[in-house]
């Protein structure tokens, strides 16, 4: 189908550092990620005869990500150019072709050895070529000398590979959208923008509605119409292509209708039989296309505990959260203030998308329970995974009011009471401080200021 001069050109195309010694200028010229220094950490292990999977989402910067890595490679650690092979194993020239047999293929053109010479080679969205994993792990196994890196964006289907074929062989890695400290980083801004929380508010509600994709923020073109980008490059492609042909789904409208509805309300509380009712699907469905959106990485999924912290043995009621809040914006509107309805929930979204994605996140519940006619809730609680016990907890505020009158906030009081916790945080508006109530420390901090020391946190672990 391909000539043999075609696939070579492409080839060469897909790896201009051979003839310049530099990756091509559209990624020269963006500011690398801050997770490139966790990348090129695993890539440069000694001895580890592992590959590594790089997982996340659809255009939160994955490629843009190991071009940069591959930058790092050539200029900081002295790997000669031809040593570095990328390939993305979804473009139709490649597809007649085993991983090994690329690897010779790319290998010959380059001019190495892939037996004797000391290589690294990128597979890009690797989740579409069958018995990936396999290939994968015979690949690490037969040449020690070449450290493997693949890339893709459907959880599910890199996990399961890597742990049924793995056998030890794969280190995970997500790469999420954007935190708000790497925001604050991507647009140059530092810690000195917190002396003005004004000027704070507006940087981080511009994060909410453009923030969480490189670039959207790397891009004006782009900026200038996020919708188009949002829909085209993410939505669509996820929810048309990406979704229904690994889970064999029939029906995208229903997948379609239904991934809008919960973006429209994210951070609210949700019931099988509330989502049943407000999307027409059955509520099998329903577990089954939440299932698939988390996988996905577009959403996260919180579970509830009661006021002792305890776990409901049927989960009937759960939260919500797109992981990137720039896609209702994108979708719907943006939000500017508390004058819009949604405000507090997609604000909450935003200190929610600091945790991570998939596996980062799930030690963290929601506490909702009744006491009496009152209903109470808690935002953000950290289970301990050895005691199952409440470790920390956060409520996010986009008020001053509790900072005032913190009997504002007395079920989440109550809850860090009856559950043995000292202390709790509050998020507000621009207020920060400490006060006390009931014996319980209750730590004051600007929601944006929290959302950047929440991500700061992650990205340093």
């Amino acid at each position: 189908m391909f000539s043999k001069e075609m696939f070579i050109n492409r080839i060469v195309l897909d790896n201009p550092w051979w003839r310049t010694g530099h990756i091509g200028e559209e990624y020269s010229q963006v500011r690398p990620r801050l997770f490139i220094d966790t990348l090129c950490h695993y890539l440069m292990l000694d001895g580890a005869r592992r590959a590594i999977l790089l997982m996340g989402p659809r255009r939160v910067g994955k490629t843009w990500l190991i071009q940069h890595a591959i930058e790092k490679l050539i200029e900081k650690k002295h790997v000669p150019p031809q040593n570095i092979l990328f390939i993305p194993v979804d473009v139709p020239v490649y597809y007649g072709c085993e991983l090994e047999e690329l690897v010779y293929e790319v290998s010959r053109v380059s001019g190495v050895n892939p037996v004797t010479d000391r290589m690294f080679v990128f597979f890009d969205e690797i989740q579409y070529r069958k018995d990936w994993e396999t290939a994968l792990k015979t690949l690490t196994d037969s040449y020690p000398n070449i450290r493997f890196v693949a890339s893709g964006s459907a959880a599910s289907v890199l996990v399961k590979g890597a742990r049924e074929s793995g056998a030890g062989r794969f280190t995970d890695l997500t790469l999420g959208p954007l935190s708000f400290y790497e925001y604050m980083d991507m647009i140059g801004e530092d810690e000195s923008l917190f002396d003005s929380i004004e000027r704070t508010n507006r940087v981080f509600i511009d994060y909410i509605n453009f923030g969480g994709y490189p670039e959207l923020v790397s891009c004006l073109a782009v900026r200038e119409n996020p919708r188009r980008f949002i829909h085209r490059d993410i939505v669509d492609k996820v929810l048309l292509r990406d979704l229904p042909s690994l889970y064999h789904i029939d029906d995208v409208r229903d997948l379609q209708e239904f991934f809008s509805y919960i973006a429209f309300h994210t951070g609210t509380v949700q019931t099988y039989e509330g989502l049943s009712q407000g999307s027409g699907l059955s509520k099998h469905t329903i577990s089954k296309l939440l299932q698939y959106l988390e996988e996905a990485f577009l959403i996260s999924k919180q579970d509830r505990v009661d006021i002792n912290a305890l776990s409901l043995k049927r989960t009937t009621q759960f939260k919500i959260y797109l992981t990137n809040p720039s896609l209702r914006a994108a979708m719907f509107q943006e939000v500017r203030g508390v004058d819009d309805p949604y405000f507090g929930y997609v604000v909450e979204t935003a200190v929610s998308a600091q945790l991570g994605t998939g596996d980062e996140r799930m030690d963290w519940r929601y506490a909702n329970w009744r006491n009496g006619k009152e209903q109470h809730e808690l935002d953000f609680v950290q289970i301990n995974p050895g005691t199952q016990r409440p470790m920390s907890a956060f409520e996010v505020k986009w008020s001053d009011g509790p900072f005032d009158h913190p009997a504002e906030i007395k079920g989440a009081i109550a809850f860090a009471k009856q559950n043995g916790l000292n202390s709790l945080t509050v998020t507000s508006r621009s207020q920060q401080g400490k006060k006390y109530l009931d014996g319980i420390e209750l730590s004051f901090i600007p929601t944006a200021l929290f959302a950047y020391r929440l991500g700061k946190s992650r990205l340093s672990k």
